[in-house]
């Protein structure tokens, strides 16, 4: 049942938690939370190179193939944190708004800031690397990384940190639903199957 002011608490508490996060860190370090900010990004887009040269240097289209799933089952991923952002309104302040002195990196679209971006990607890019490359040691240092970076935009005053657990479910919830399109046989058989022929074209 909808309660009003069992959510009024919780938005109330969420800006709480960000003001307090923001205050965390002094301005003098804006720079090394915004680089950490985006750290995630980074490592995944390094992961999915190394996998795929990997796969070139072993001439096994498999680890080949394991490096695009991962890479659709996050474009994938986004289409869906598209039509969220279309849907919800922006229905409270946005995190700037509320705590600011860290000016983003990238200038963050204006509008809704939930769910997280980078926490959905972070969430999809995990089940991606859970179900199709199996490395544990890559799994760990990609849990610790979405962590960080996820814990730093919402220092970086960019974030609620319920937009963060927003990101991470409809993250998690979306991969996992959309997994059977990321294993289909049009995309084992013909979409995957090209790229591969057209990076070859190319010594890749």
């Amino acid at each position: 049942m909808y309660n009003p002011r069992m959510l009024q608490s919780i938005l109330s508490l969420d800006e709480e938690l960000l003001i307090a996060a923001r205050g965390l860190v002094g301005p003098e370090y804006a720079l090394f939370v915004q680089i950490l900010g985006e750290s995630v990004v980074v490592f995944v887009a390094v992961m999915l190179i190394a996998l795929w040269l990997y796969g070139v240097k072993m001439k096994n289209n498999e680890y080949k193939k394991n490096s695009l799933r991962i890479f659709v089952t996050i474009i994938a991923v986004f289409v869906i944190y598209g039509i969220i952002n279309l849907w919800v309104p922006q229905w409270r302040p946005s995190p700037d708004d509320v705590a600011g002195w860290v000016a983003p990196l990238i200038p963050h679209p204006i509008g809704n800031s939930f769910p997280s971006g980078h926490a959905l990607f972070s969430a999809a890019a995990l089940i991606g690397v859970w179900r199709y490359f199996r490395n544990s040691r890559v799994l760990i240092s990609l849990i610790i990384l979405a962590l960080v970076t996820t814990s730093a935009r919402v220092i970086w005053g960019v974030h609620y940190p319920g937009d963060i657990v927003g990101g991470f479910f409809f993250g998690t919830i979306g991969a996992l639903m959309l997994s059977k399109v990321v294993t289909s046989w049009v995309m084992e058989e013909k979409i995957y199957p090209f790229f591969i022929r057209v990076a070859r074209w190319i010594k890749l």
